[in-house]
């Protein structure tokens, strides 16, 4: 009887490894016809002012100061233009202990269009940082385009209390880039 269950036991084994290698070859394998000469590669690229982050400090910053910071983002490198549409993101974190007015203009010409006013209206991450985020920009893959910003921090002169004078806090300004996708 002993025999007879070991026997059947084997076999079953033989017969799972059987089916299951059959099915784990034809999963990793596949032949298809690829005309290598007629194939172009898409080149994704995308310049953030050679930088895909920014950490500014405030430490000097005191009330009534307001400092501009400029940047740049494109969808060419020198001579090398972008072959697939590409959309971006914009994302400022901040402790937000200070009360700062952190505000992102792009700029179009001579005038400044609001794009962000970060403030505790935006919800906060799990290290307790305001998080503030753009709507989605896009730049198409057909012409070269520059898009502009300028971030204005603004530390209101009303705050000159003692309380605020041992306070440190930071803005990280991160810049999410990915292809469209239909």
């Amino acid at each position: 009887m002993k025999i007879k269950r070991k026997a059947m036991l084997i076999v079953g084994l033989l017969v799972l490894i059987l089916f299951s290698s059959g099915m784990t070859y034809s999963i990793f394998t596949s032949g298809t016809n690829i005309d290598v000469s007629n194939q172009k590669i898409a080149k994704f690229i995308f310049n953030a002012e050679k930088l895909d982050h920014l950490e500014l400090n405030l430490v000097d910053l005191n009330p009534g100061d307001k400092e501009t910071y400029s940047f740049e983002v494109s969808n060419s490198s020198e001579t090398t233009l972008s072959n697939v549409t590409i959309q971006y993101q914009i994302v400022i974190k901040t402790l937000h202990l200070i009360p700062l007015n952190i505000k992102l203009y792009k700029k179009a010409g001579k005038e400044r269009l609001e794009v962000l006013s970060c403030d505790e209206t935006f919800s906060r991450n799990d290290k307790n940082e305001l998080v503030c985020n753009t709507s989605t920009q896009e730049m198409p893959f057909s012409m070269e385009e520059i898009d502009s910003y300028e971030l204005e921090v603004e530390f209101p002169s009303l705050y000159v209390d003692d309380i605020y004078s041992n306070l440190v806090d930071y803005i990280d300004l991160e810049i999410k880039s990915w292809q469209k996708v239909s």
